[in-house]
């Protein structure tokens, strides 16, 4: 086709070709950090805009460079031109403001993109030639398709990383960049020209020989433009990751970062697992330094999570962790990220911000993202999450940040869980002092600094000592004396309590041997923390220790709390069939803090439950609190089970006690805890039949009075 070119015109369109790139950069930046929502509200309206510009110039180019043409107009064929420069416009911005992009995401892309451009063009001559026939020339044809992929690809690649460019004078380099593509535009269009054949008269042969010398000299045009494109977005990307960009990719896989896929997902949600998560946190350190942005990490934990497995199974808790993820991802913009750390953990990673009022509206939308309901399988389950913000650099470096996200986000849950939280100087503090507490544990541990104190109980009939309840002490070296408040939660939570356990249990078996030196049988309870129930050889563990030191299993009974029972019923029950078959006794602590019912009573392998002192205090004062331990002491009888009650301080609560049946006492109306010497003396002075006594020694970490 021959080419009568109008320089007013040719000027016009290389100003809206400009324009309409510069544009388009602003558009991705916009798209890239918008929330998902947004993207999907923004994403249509972009694409109409750029699709109308680009069809606009499309007919601008028409009029520039076949100024001598006569045109025509068909309606219909127009509009699906414009239809499919919309379509262009969509695959344009729909991949260059995504996160991640793939080799294959962009070729293929690429390849649309260049189809739809030449079908525009080719529309276009159609309806504005409706009385010629218009044919196709086969190579410039192909080499027109070559190109415009070529350009297509080159594009978006530019899109891409204009979009958080970090560089000098972004404004300059934009409007360079914008002129580029202009004129990449107009090459294009001259190049679209060339495969085109107008079959107006006999001269058609002589317009066709003339069409391939200016198809010649526009192919070498364009391909400048190109190269110097090509340069110019390989200039930047050496700017921005240095050489390591071009070994074997220069494309960006999540900012250039190269992950093995399987290696680098979760199997459950398909997020960036522990691993990828690292590699990204570590790019947008990177880029940190260059830009002076900041980025923060918020560490997400879920509330209330695990009963769902627990009432619901597995297959629903999964499901529920899918749809989190999903809301997560929705939550944050498209320059963010959202990982899986593992369990009911996530964390996302939010870049390019100036101050904590840009993270504050993030976090809200994760945050109230989770608190609406699931509905799973029929099931309508609600809960929420809590959330702690570290920011880089001025929380740490990237080693410490995750710790710091950690700690402020067990301190939202401190204050009471569905709610978010910075660290700040008052968590750093605390968290020193836990690291000294940890030192220190282990210490305690290293050099045995733990003893052991222990309150007798008491018949209630004759109020004579029918056994004792240990209480773990901290001997600490500068503290002094502490009691278990003070650090049985902390050793759970540094996985120390196993030892702690351990040593109790040796401790405990040491005792029994020096009472049978001193001609007093000792049976042996030992309270169960909650990170113990956990471990799956506890049985095996024990009795061993037993074997060790020769003493019977029959000598051992262990007090499991009934808050631990109810809530890991399953697991629970499992245990109770191994200590069954150990032949070891068990006592159910903590008896009334949760509802109970004869059927889940029934079906407990224990022989003993302890009423908890929180009703035991208001029992001479409380109605309700009396009907209570009445119904508990008779059931408990029927099922032939031994009652004990603690924390008994009042006369008037040892008589109610008595009135209702209640087989045991122990609180400080009888006695405070004392030594092993001084438990051993109060037996041997009282001349207690021992034989025939059941003696109680309980391993107690819960929170005591210190004497």
């Amino acid at each position: 086709m021959e080419l009568n070119y109008d320089i007013l015109l040719v000027l016009l369109s290389l100003t809206a070709s400009s324009f309409a790139m510069f544009a388009s950069f602003n558009y991705v930046n916009r798209l890239y950090h918008s929330s998902a929502t947004g993207r999907l509200f923004l994403l249509p309206i972009y694409s109409i805009a750029v699709g109308s510009g680009l069809w606009g110039i499309q007919f601008i180019n028409w009029l520039a460079f076949h100024s001598g043409n006569a045109f025509q107009f068909s309606t219909p064929v127009m509009l699906a031109s414009w239809l499919t420069s919309i379509f262009v416009g969509f695959i344009l911005y729909y991949v260059s403001s995504k996160k991640l992009m793939s080799f294959n995401l962009l070729v293929s892309s690429g390849v649309i993109a260049g189809l739809g451009s030449y079908a525009t063009f080719y529309l276009s001559a159609i309806a504005l030639h409706t009385s010629n026939n218009v044919a196709l020339d086969p190579i410039p044809l192909l080499i027109a398709f070559l190109l415009a992929v070529s350009v297509s690809i080159l594009a978006i690649l530019t899109l891409s990383w204009m979009k958080d460019y970090a560089g000098e004078n972004p404004l300059l380099v934009k409007l360079i960049l914008s002129l580029i593509t202009g004129a990449a535009i107009m090459g294009l269009h001259i190049t679209f020209s060339a495969s085109l054949i107008l079959q107006t008269d006999t001269l058609i042969a002589a317009e066709h020989i003339v069409s391939n010398k200016k198809m010649l000299a526009a192919i070498i045009s364009l391909s400048i433009v190109c190269l110097f494109l090509l340069v110019f977005t390989i200039a930047m990307f050496y700017e921005k990751l240095g050489k390591s960009t071009f070994k074997f990719n220069i494309l960006n896989k999540q900012k250039n970062v190269i992950v093995n896929a399987l290696d680098a997902k979760d199997a459950l949600t398909h997020l960036p697992n522990r691993r990828a998560f690292q590699h990204l946190l570590e790019a947008a350190a990177k880029r940190c330094a260059r830009s002076g942005d900041t980025i923060a990490v918020a560490y997400i934990d879920l509330d209330h999570f695990k009963p769902i497995n627990d009432s619901f199974g597995h297959h629903v808790g999964d499901a529920v962790l899918v749809r989190v993820a999903q809301r997560l991802q929705a939550a944050v913009r498209g320059c963010d990220s959202v990982a899986r750390l593992g369990g009911d953990e996530f964390v996302a990673l939010i870049e390019e911000i100036k101050s904590d009022e840009d993270i504050i509206p993030i976090v809200e939308r994760i945050v109230n993202s989770i608190k609406e309901p699931f509905l799973v399988n029929h099931h309508q389950i609600e809960i929420s999450c809590s959330v702690g913000i570290a920011i880089y650099p001025r929380d740490g470096n990237i080693e410490k940040l995750m710790v710091c996200a950690d700690k402020a986000m067990y301190k939202a849950k401190e204050n009471g869980k569905n709610q978010f939280r910075f660290y700040d100087a008052e968590i750093e503090s605390a968290s020193d002092q836990m690291l000294e507490l940890h030192r220190d544990l282990h210490l305690a541990v290293e050099h045995q600094q733990f003893n052991l104190v222990f309150q007798p109980k008491v018949d209630c009939k004759t109020q004579s000592p029918v056994g004792a309840e240990a209480l773990i002490r901290w001997n600490h070296p500068i503290k002094g004396m502490l009691p278990p408040k003070d650090f049985i939660t902390a050793a759970e939570n540094f996985g120390l309590i196993d030892e702690i356990n351990k040593w109790v249990i040796e401790e405990v078996c040491r005792t029994i041997q020096r009472a049978k030196q001193e001609g007093i049988n000792l049976n042996i309870s030992i309270n169960l923390a909650y990170q113990q129930f956990r471990n799956a050889n506890l049985v095996h563990e024990i009795t061993e220790v037993l074997r060790d030191y020769k003493v019977p299993p029959s000598k051992i009974t262990f007090e499991i709390k009934e808050t631990v029972a109810i809530k890991n019923e399953r697991q629970f029950k499992l245990l109770l069939a191994q200590f069954k078959i150990a032949k070891i006794k068990i006592a159910l602590a903590d008896f009334g803090l949760r509802p109970f019912t004869l059927a889940y009573l029934q079906n407990l392998n224990v022989g003993e439950l302890k009423l908890d002192k929180i009703f035991i205090s208001k029992i001479d004062t409380n109605k309700a609190s009396k009907a209570l331990i009445d119904a508990a002491i008779r059931l408990a009888h029927a099922l032939d089970f031994n009652v004990v009650a603690e924390g008994v301080e009042t006369e008037m609560q040892r008589e109610v006690l008595l009135d209702l049946g209640c087989n045991h006492m122990q609180g400080y109306l009888f006695s405070k805890p004392i030594s092993e010497v001084k438990l051993f003396n109060l037996f041997k002075h009282l001349d207690v039949n021992l034989e025939s006594t059941s003696e109680l020694l309980t391993i107690d970490y819960s929170t005591d009075k210190l004497h």
